[in-house]
C-alpha cells in the first residue's frame, strides 16, 4: 500500500504518518519546506517539495490520498480561504491532471464546518451546515470543492472534532493554567464539545481509505462522549497532581483579551489560535457530533478514554519541556 499525506509536518499529519509506517506502508509526504520537516524529520519516507498551488510529480502509483493540510490559525482571515478552500481546489486538480488514480482520497474537515450544536443536540453529517467563523467557513468551503471531484476520484470526508494529544500546541496554553493549580471555566455554565484523541484521529482516517463507502461521503469523528475544558482540566490536574481552584472567567473578559491578541497578532504578524474568531467558538454552548454514522459504516469508536489520552498528552508535554 502506498499513500501520499499533505499536512505531514503538523500535528494530526505527523501522527498520521507514524501511524502509516506502524502499518507497513510506504508513505510520500508533499511538503513545503525540506529543511523544515518538524515532527517528521528522519522518518523513512519519501519526500516532495512543493505546496497545494505548485504541487510537483507526485507517484504515478499512489493508492491512497491523505489530504491534511489546511490552516488553523492566521492573523489574515483571507488566508483561510486561500489555503482551505483555493488550496483544496488547486491539490485536487493537480490530481486529475497529473493522472493519478487512487483508490481513495481522504479529504480532512472538522465539525467547525457544520457548526454548533443546536439545544446541545448533537450535529449529524445529514443537517444544513451553519459554520460560525472564518475557519469553518473555509473548512466547508473545502469540502465542497472535494466534491466537485467525487465522481473521479473515490472520495470519502472527515470533520473531525477538536483534536488533542502529544504535539498540540493549543491545548498547552489551557494546560498551563492547570499547572499554576488553576481551572479556568467561562461563564456561568459548562460547556459541553466533542473530542478526539489524535490516535484515534488517525485510526479513524486509516480505516476510512479502508472501508467500501460511497464516494462523498461525510462522517463525524469524535469520541463517543462529549466533555466539558473542567473535564479536561480535571483529568490533567490529577495527572500533575495538583489540588485545583477554580476560576470563572466572566464573557467580556474574553472577549477583550481577543481583541488584543488580534491586535498583537496584526502588529506582530504571528498567527494564534486565539482571538474573536475563536471566542466565537467558545461562547457556544456545545459543540457535539453525532458519531453513530462512523460507528455504523467505518466501524469507528474512539479506544482512548479522556483520562488515558490526557495523561499521555500530559505526559509527553512534561517529557519534552512544554510544561
Amino acid at each position: 500500500m502506498k499513500a501520499l499525506v499533505t499536512g505531514g509536518t503538523g500535528f494530526i499529519g505527523s501522527h498520521l504518518i507514524e501511524f502509516l509506517l506502524s502499518q507497513n506502508i510506504e508513505v510520500t509526504a508533499l511538503v513545503r519546506n525540506l529543511n523544515n520537516l518538524k515532527w517528521i524529520k528522519g522518518f523513512d519516507i519519501q519526500f516532495i517539495e512543493g505546496d497545494l498551488f505548485s504541487v510537483p510529480p507526485l507517484p504515478a502509483d499512489t493508492e491512497y490520498v491523505f489530504h491534511a493540510a489546511g490552516l488553523t490559525k492566521t492573523s489574515k482571515t483571507a488566508d483561510y480561504y486561500t489555503v482551505n478552500q483555493q488550496g483544496t481546489a488547486s491539490f485536487f486538480a493537480a490530481l486529475r491532471l497529473q493522472k493519478i488514480h487512487p483508490k481513495r482520497v481522504i479529504y480532512l474537515s472538522s465539525i467547525a464546518a457544520s457548526g454548533p450544536s443546536s439545544e446541545g443536540k448533537p450535529v449529524r453529517e445529514s443537517a444544513p451546515p451553519q459554520p460560525i467563523t472564518h475557519y469553518g467557513k473555509s473548512k466547508l468551503l473545502g469540502e465542497l470543492e472535494a466534491l466537485k471531484f467525487k465522481d473521479i476520484f473515490p472520495l470519502v470526508i472527515l470533520r473531525i472534532s477538536a483534536v488533542y494529544g502529544p504535539r498540540d500546541p493549543d491545548v498547552l496554553n489551557y494546560i498551563k493554567f492547570i499547572k499554576r493549580g488553576f481551572l479556568p471555566s467561562l461563564g456561568s455554565k459548562q460547556r459541553r464539545l466533542s473530542l478526539c484523541y489524535v490516535k484515534d484521529v488517525t485510526r479513524a482516517l486509516h480505516l476510512s481509505s479502508r472501508k467500501d463507502v460511497q464516494s462523498g461521503e461525510i462522517f463525524n469523528i469524535a469520541d463517543q462522549n462529549p466533555y466539558s475544558w473542567d473535564d479536561i482540566g480535571e483529568n490533567a490536574g490529577r495527572r500533575l497532581g495538583k489540588k485545583l481552584r477554580k476560576v470563572n472567567v466572566p464573557f467580556f473578559l474574553v472577549f477583550l483579551a481577543a481583541l488584543v491578541v488580534d491586535l498583537m497578532n496584526k502588529i506582530r504578524r504571528s498567527p494564534n489560535i486565539f482571538g474573536r474568531d475563536k471566542f466565537k467558538d467558545m461562547k457556544q454552548s456545545a459543540w457535539i457530533a453525532d458519531t453513530r454514522k462512523a460507528s455504523e459504516m467505518l466501524s469507528f469508536r474512539s479506544q482512548y478514554s479522556l483520562e488515558k489520552g490526557v495523561q499521555e498528552t500530559v505526559d509527553w508535554y512534561l517529557e519534552n519541556n512544554w510544561l
